[in-house]
């Protein structure tokens, strides 16, 4: 079976079976497609555009029905969407980081983006990102912290380690595999020693043999990770911000330059 789908709401829950009740494994954000697996009841077992499977209620599913060519990437923490341009119009609901929006036009402080009935609606207009850039993917990072842990999470109400580092990569251009387990088999990463690191880089950590984290490297022996919340930490001894957990568990350095324009 398979058919074409969109994400339907802000952010939405991907569950491990099909019941509320169920482990949230992942989540899907507005205007994402994904492909549906098999049914069962009202819940569909989709591949989402990352390559995850989970399943998701009916309800928060649409049909892709004459999506603008045009899009624009949600670059700020969160970017709400107003029935008409200016600060005067009713919210009709709150966007994430890292979604990706059908863009109608461009004007006056204001974006004119597609909405999921076909009408139109009005977000801030974004920062500006470089694409594939050490610098902007640290101050991606940098702007989210904050953000509460959410096991399973990939939006900006809540991160899991792994969600947010998928999520700033997306928004920088680059793709990444969800869990971390499978970021770290990147092809395009290459394993490098503490000494030659720079902003950007990432850092996996693991207990017998098991990658269970993943934390971007700022360059300066310091690293942006989601745990209890997006932080910036140490995992060297006697500096600011040092979490004596993480320095305990082995960590392989991994080097995204393949990647990145500077």
């Amino acid at each position: 079976m398979s058919s074409d789908r969109v994400i339907s709401a802000s952010v939405v829950p991907v569950h491990k079976q099909p019941s509320f009740t169920s482990e949230m494994v992942s989540q899907g954000l507005m205007w994402e497609s994904v492909n549906i697996l098999n049914k069962e009841d009202n819940w569909c077992r989709m591949k989402m555009e990352d390559g995850y499977e989970g399943w998701i209620h009916n309800f928060y599913l649409a049909e892709l029905n004459n999506i603008s060519t045009d899009s624009l990437i949600i670059t700020n923490r969160y970017a709400p969407i107003r029935s008409q341009r200016g600060k005067n119009g009713s919210i009709l609901t709150l966007l994430s980081f890292g979604t990706i929006v059908p863009l109608l036009d461009q004007t006056s402080g204001y974006c004119q983006i597609q909405l999921m009935n076909g009408e139109e609606g009005f977000i801030p207009a974004q920062n500006n990102v470089a694409s594939q850039s050490r610098h902007d993917i640290i101050r991606l990072a940098r702007s989210l912290i904050g953000v509460p842990y959410l096991w399973g999470g990939k939006s900006s109400f809540g991160y899991d380690c792994s969600g947010f580092v998928q999520m700033v990569l997306k928004t920088a251009g680059i793709s990444m595999p969800r869990d971390a387990g499978l970021q770290i088999q990147a092809d395009w990463l290459e394993e490098i020693s503490i000494s030659r690191i720079l902003p950007g880089d990432l850092v996996f950590f693991s207990e017998d043999n098991c990658i269970n984290h993943v934390a971007f490297t700022t360059g300066d022996g310091k690293i942006i990770h989601c745990s209890g919340e997006v932080k910036l930490e140490s995992i060297i001894e006697g500096e600011k911000g040092f979490n004596n957990i993480l320095a305990k568990l082995d960590h392989t350095y991994t080097s995204i330059s393949k990647m990145v324009n500077s």
